[in-house]
């Protein structure tokens, strides 16, 4: 276990082991306030598994100071030291073993509220975000695009067939289809910028800040090599992924939900047409595959 201490130049907080009695579990690094920023970003992929902060700072400096953590870190929990007076330490001035104990119950904590995070804004499925995820981190999203006069791109996509899989191999099959469909999906988007999302049923959902890299007929093409790339192996049906995209307006601000229902729009002008004839052969009802833009094959 390793935890960062960051003090301010007080005597008690200098030497780490005068703060904290180590059972032999926990490897303590300190820093000061005010080298803080640099030293957040130096550590790298090295992160604590939690911060301590002074508790008798005004609360001011201390709000700030944590603000900073978390924006550095927003997985690491932070923990607040108590006072560190002579009532609450051992002859040698250290902290009680209990300091030890309140590291793993903030760890613990951590971890509970990173899941239930998790169950709350991810489709179970996919592991995409869910209806509710993607409508308030892509207002959000978007909004800043506004601010910062740049266009965004909203794709709106659909499985085709999912019914007629159902159907014929049953739910099991389908549902994995929708996984491998939705794996392909998500590939050609940016997990750290882009809001990529399973609005239910066979539908996904993204919202993208265009770039010179990012046009919407670039990233069609990824969505189909991406898809097709995970569906080479399956040759009991055939799939198409339709795709429609709405770019916004800088000059004329849309809704989320407008770009959402222009994408949709778009979406179904360019969907597969299927033979849906009584008795009609496999052949028939197979979904079409001839161009059409952001109509991606699958063989899922």
């Amino acid at each position: 276990m390793k935890a960062l201490l960051v003090f301010d130049g007080r005597e008690d907080f200098c030497e780490a082991d005068r703060t904290i009695v180590d059972d032999g579990s926990v490897t303590c690094d300190v820093i000061d306030v005010a080298g803080l920023n640099g030293g957040l970003q130096s550590l790298g992929a090295q992160e604590p598994d939690v911060v301590l902060l002074d508790s008798t700072w005004p609360a001011a400096r201390l709000s700030k100071t944590a603000l900073r953590v978390r924006e550095a870190m927003p997985n690491v929990p932070v923990l607040l030291l108590p006072d560190l007076g002579a009532k609450c330490s051992d002859p040698q001035g250290r902290r009680p073993f209990a300091m030890v104990r309140a590291i793993r119950y903030a760890q613990r904590r951590q971890r509970v509220q990173e899941q239930l995070l998790y169950l709350a804004l991810r489709d179970e499925l996919t592991g995409l975000y869910n209806r509710r995820a993607f409508r308030v981190l892509a207002s959000q999203s978007l909004r800043s695009a506004h601010r910062l006069q740049r266009h965004v791109l909203v794709f709106f996509a659909d499985l085709d067939g999912l019914k007629r899989i159902n159907d014929r191999f049953g739910h099991a099959e389908g549902d994995l289809a929708l996984s491998r469909a939705a794996a392909g999906f998500r590939a050609t988007f940016n997990s750290k910028s882009d809001i990529v999302a399973r609005l239910g049923g066979d539908e996904f959902i993204a919202l993208v800040i265009e770039g010179e890299r990012r046009s919407a007929d670039e990233l069609c093409r990824h969505v189909r090599q991406s898809v097709a790339a995970r569906g080479a192996r399956e040759s009991r049906y055939a799939l198409t992924l339709s795709v429609g995209v709405a770019r916004s307006d800088t000059e004329r601000p849309q809704s989320l939900s407008e770009l959402m229902a222009q994408a949709d729009a778009a979406l179904y002008r360019r969907k597969p047409s299927v033979d849906t004839r009584p008795g009609a052969s496999d052949e028939d009802t197979a979904l079409t595959t001839h161009s059409l833009e952001c109509a991606a094959p699958i063989l899922s």
